[in-house]
C-alpha cells in the first residue's frame, strides 16, 4: 500500500488491487479526491465496474455499512481498516443520480420525504458521529463549536470570523428556533444528503456516502438535499431546521480548522464567516 501523493491517504497499488479482487482491472480511474478521500471506478475484464474508495478519519463508514440494513444501501466490502485510514469497494450503482435529473420542486420535495423516512428506519444498530437530537445534546455541541472558534479566533488563524460573528453563531446556536427544532423526534441521519449521493431507480433509490452519519431530526436531511438541488428549502421545513443546518457547517468546518485537515484553515475562515451572515 501507499500513501497518496498530495493527502494523508492509503491506497492499494494495482498488483495489491488486484489480488483482492481476483484478477486484473483494465481501467482504474479517479473520479473525485479531496484530503479526506479519494473515490476511483474499476473495471475488470468482464466489464464490471465498483468503486474503490480510500477515506482518512473521522469517517465511521466501514462500521455504518457493516451494522446497517436497508434496501437503499449498496453492496460493501471493507478491504482495509486502521483507526485512521480505511479503504472499501463498493457495488457500482447503474443509474442517474436525483440531482441530474431536473425533476420538478414537487418531486424532489416528495423523493426528499420517502428518502427521509426510510433512513429514520434503517435495520440494525449503525454508529453516529454526533447526536443533535435533543436540546440538551445540541447545546453540548454548540458548546464546543464556539469554544474552538474562539480560540481559532484568539490565536489569530481565523480573520475573517471575529468576534461580533462569533457572537452572532452563538445567538443563533442559542435561538428558539433551533431549540425547537431540535426538540423535534430524532432519528438516524445521513448529515450529507445531496442530490449527487442519491441514485434512482425507477420507484426505488440507493443512498452512498455515509461518512458522518448523526442522530437528529429527518428534516435536516429533507432540508441538505433541496439546497443541494438549488431549492429553498424554507419553502419545505421550518427556519429553524434551515438555520440548524447552516450550524453544523460551521462545526465541520471548524473541526477542519483544528483536527482534520488544518492547511485549510483560511478557507474555512471565509466560508465560516459567510454562514454567519445567513444566520
Amino acid at each position: 500500500m501507499h500513501r497518496h501523493r498530495t493527502f494523508d491517504l492509503v491506497l492499494h497499488d494495482d498488483e495489491e488491487l488486484s489480488a483482492l479482487l481476483g484478477c486484473c482491472s483494465t481501467d482504474r480511474r479517479t473520479l473525485h479526491e479531496w484530503p479526506l478521500s479519494c473515490v476511483q471506478r474499476v473495471t475488470t475484464p468482464d466489464a464490471t465496474r465498483m468503486i474503490y474508495k480510500a477515506q482518512a478519519a473521522p469517517t465511521i463508514e466501514p462500521e455504518f455499512y457493516a451494522a446497517a440494513r436497508s434496501p437503499l444501501l449498496p453492496r460493501v466490502r471493507t478491504v482495509y481498516r486502521t483507526e485512521r485510514h480505511a479503504c472499501l469497494l463498493i457495488e457500482f450503482i447503474d443509474g442517474p443520480r436525483l440531482a441530474d435529473l431536473r425533476l420538478p420542486a414537487a418531486e424532489i420535495v416528495r423523493i426528499g420525504r420517502i428518502l427521509v423516512e426510510a433512513i429514520a428506519h434503517i435495520a440494525g444498530k449503525p454508529p453516529t458521529v454526533l447526536d443533535v437530537g435533543s436540546p440538551e445534546a445540541w447545546t453540548a455541541v454548540a458548546e464546543s463549536m464556539l469554544g474552538a472558534l474562539r480560540g481559532l479566533v484568539d490565536a489569530g488563524r481565523f480573520i475573517a470570523v471575529d468576534v461580533g460573528l462569533l457572537r452572532a453563531i452563538e445567538r443563533a446556536a442559542a435561538s428558539q428556533s433551533v431549540l425547537d427544532a431540535v426538540s423535534a423526534p430524532a432519528s438516524l441521519i445521513h448529515s450529507d444528503l445531496g442530490g449527487d449521493n442519491v441514485f434512482v431507480l425507477g420507484e426505488s433509490y440507493r443512498v452512498i456516502d455515509w461518512q458522518y452519519p448523526k442522530r437528529g431530526p429527518a428534516d435536516l436531511d429533507l432540508a441538505i438535499l433541496l439546497e443541494s438541488i438549488g431549492l429553498d428549502p424554507r419553502d419545505s421545513v421550518d427556519a429553524g431546521i434551515v438555520r440548524l443546518m447552516g450550524l453544523l457547517r460551521i462545526l465541520w468546518l471548524t473541526e477542519c480548522a483544528t483536527r482534520w485537515f488544518p492547511p485549510g484553515v483560511e478557507s474555512y475562515d471565509r466560508q465560516i464567516a459567510q454562514l454567519a451572515t445567513q444566520l
